[in-house]
């Protein structure tokens, strides 16, 4: 039996809901059908929250059919959407009762339910309460509670066309609204190019109706269904200039089409001193944009008309780059550290600004030679604290990753893209650069002259055992340190097990038996965890690692003293360049 998927939000269109309850005005009588009958097809809860029961009979066994459900940003596949509880969602033939229950709501809403038993198919309507949703301003939606809103207002900006991220203002408010998501003419969340679907047009005016929520401080409404499009009289069909403008400057030409009685030209009062009107031409508009001294910046031009006393808007921004030494340029690169204050003044949204930033690579999450990208953290000093992730980053030159072992953990790299401090569904932050950005420079093997011990620089096994000895009988280091090489033969009894999770081993250079050997001891597992899996990969003779700890001159029983990482103390950081 094929699956009928239902798209749901958890505030419904009153035309919507109005049709449901027309579609079920005759369904308060028993429905039958061979194999499965229910008392009722409609069930009603009061919008205050309770609870309703109806029978249902099969001749076999019966299960709700798994639907789509929408709720904000979020899908999920279930009997029934995250509002609704049913005391069963399967069950065994005979006379089954079956009780619907939810929590009050603030909305009328509504979904459809599926039963099926052998080979047949019963749905069910849900009902509570009835959408009553008016049209309200954007000052209002700002101040109300997290609720199903109706709005009019004009597009300000596009975000997103992909998924319909876009902002509107109806004057009431200082601050635009969000629209997170635009479902297309079906009924569809994110679906592809659903602004160009609608025709939506920065200038235009439109009317929407969705459910509010606050997300990281900002008031948005979620995958919203569009009821009218008044197309804005005035558009600005092309801007003659590269994205950003260079520091040095130039002209700029603004294309219009406009409809209405006449054209104003409006430069925002911050950019008078560097962009002014130059020509006019018929339908083209120059500007003058003088050269930059200072940061990045840019300004949103605003084109006016009228008709019938009624006024319509279109946008375009001018953007120019920073001179070319300011801070986060590729001539003067920002350290991690500056990168990461730069991410968190940013917040959740990707900066326009293109930076440069200079770091070690510290981890490596994965390179894909599918998709040609790789995902790894750099720092400052190589450890793997205080790191700047680079998400789905492209190789030197914007080129695709070929090999695994293009980067390794120690290199020194430059990257540029776009910066943001980005926040999961959990509200968990990560300074990063976005997809999309790539490695400018490379700089094998951490040859940047940094500190022997960190990741950086990691030490020989020879400078390990010097260090030790450094540190005094029975004297451990305050710090974790680093030591790279290749392991000589682990016996069984030193192998990783799930008993004590811990491995001992000898390494060298090369992974010979020689005098230079350092002793890792009782070392964990890759990612600083005990070994409980007898399925992992298991390190063996000749592998290349990268140990991470504390570091300890220890004295034997013997009276001996032994160079080596302190018990428990330190774990596997790499093996042979994979970090988990």
């Amino acid at each position: 039996m094929n699956k009928i998927l239902k798209y749901f939000c958890a505030g419904l269109l009153c035309c919507n809901i109005v049709a449901a309850l027309t579609a079920c005005s005759d369904d308060n009588d028993p429905t039958y059908l061979d194999e499965i009958r229910v008392s009722s097809s409609y069930v009603a809860i009061p919008q205050n929250g309770g609870s309703t029961t109806i029978t249902l009979t099969t001749t076999g066994q019966w299960i709700f059919e798994n639907q789509m459900w929408i709720v904000g940003k979020d899908t999920t596949i279930a009997p029934t959407p995250q509002w609704l509880t049913v005391s069963a969602v399967s069950g065994a033939a005979g006379q089954t009762q079956l009780t619907f229950s939810a929590e009050g709501t603030l909305d009328g809403r509504t979904c459809e339910l599926i039963i099926n038993s052998g080979n047949k198919g019963q749905r069910i309507n849900v009902i509570q309460g009835l959408s009553t949703v008016s049209e309200v301003s954007v000052a209002e939606v700002m101040a109300g509670p997290e609720k199903t809103y109706r709005v009019t207002g004009t597009v300000t900006r596009i975000a997103n066309t992909t998924y319909g991220n876009w902002y509107m203002n109806d004057g009431t408010s200082d601050t635009d609204l969000y629209i997170y998501g635009t479902l297309d003419k079906a009924g569809k969340a994110g679906a592809n190019n659903s602004i160009d679907a609608w025709g939506i047009d920065v200038g235009d005016e439109i009317t929407i109706e969705g459910p509010k929520q606050l997300y990281n401080g900002t008031v948005e409404l979620v995958n919203v269904t569009v009821i009218n499009i008044n197309k804005s009289l005035i558009k600005v069909d092309a801007l003659s200039t590269t994205d950003p403008l260079p520091a040095e400057g130039g002209e700029v030409t603004a294309t219009i089409s406009c409809k209405g009685d006449g054209i104003s030209v409006v430069i925002p009062d911050e950019a008078k001193d560097w962009i002014s009107i130059s020509a006019l031409n018929g339908s083209d508009i120059s500007f003058r944009v003088l050269p930059n001294s200072g940061d990045y910046r840019k300004a949103t031009i605003t084109f006016i008309t009228y008709s019938d006393g009624k006024q319509y808007t279109a946008q375009a921004t001018i953007a120019q780059q920073a001179k070319a030494d300011a801070p986060g340029s590729e001539a003067k690169p920002f350290t991690v550290a500056e990168a990461i204050a730069k991410c968190i003044e940013q917040g959740s949204t990707a900066s326009d600004q293109t930076f440069y930033a200079k770091g070690i690579i510290s981890s490596i999450k994965e390179v894909s030679t599918s998709y040609g990208n790789a995902t790894f953290n750099i720092s400052d000093n190589g450890q793997d604290v205080n790191a700047l992730t680079c998400f789905r980053a492209k190789y030197v030159g914007n080129e695709a990753f070929t090999a695994e072992d293009q980067i390794a953990v120690g290199d020194e790299v430059v990257v540029c893209g776009k910066l943001v401090n980005y926040t999961d569904k959990d509200g968990n932050t990560t300074p990063e650069f976005t997809q999309g950005c790539y490695i400018v420079k490379l700089k094998k093997g951490g040859s940047s002259g940094g500190t022997a011990g960190t990741l950086a620089q990691p030490f020989t096994p020879a400078e390990a055992n010097a260090f030790c000895q450094s540190l005094g009988e029975g004297n451990t280091s305050d710090t974790d340190y680093y030591v790279k090489g290749k392991i000589i033969e682990i016996t069984d009894n030193n192998q990783f097990g799930t008993q004590y999770g811990n491995c001992t081993f000898y390494i060298s250079t090369d992974g010979t038996d020689s005098a230079e050997k350092f002793y890792v001891f009782r070392t964990l597992y890759l990612g600083n965890v005990k070994y409980t899996d007898d399925s992992w990969l298991k390190p063996k003779a000749g592998d290349e690692v990268i140990v991470c700890g504390k570091f300890t001159l220890y004295k034997d029983k013997n009276g001996n003293l032994v160079p080596e990482t302190s018990a428990n103390n330190s774990y596997i950081y790499s093996l042979n360049g994979k970090t988990n």
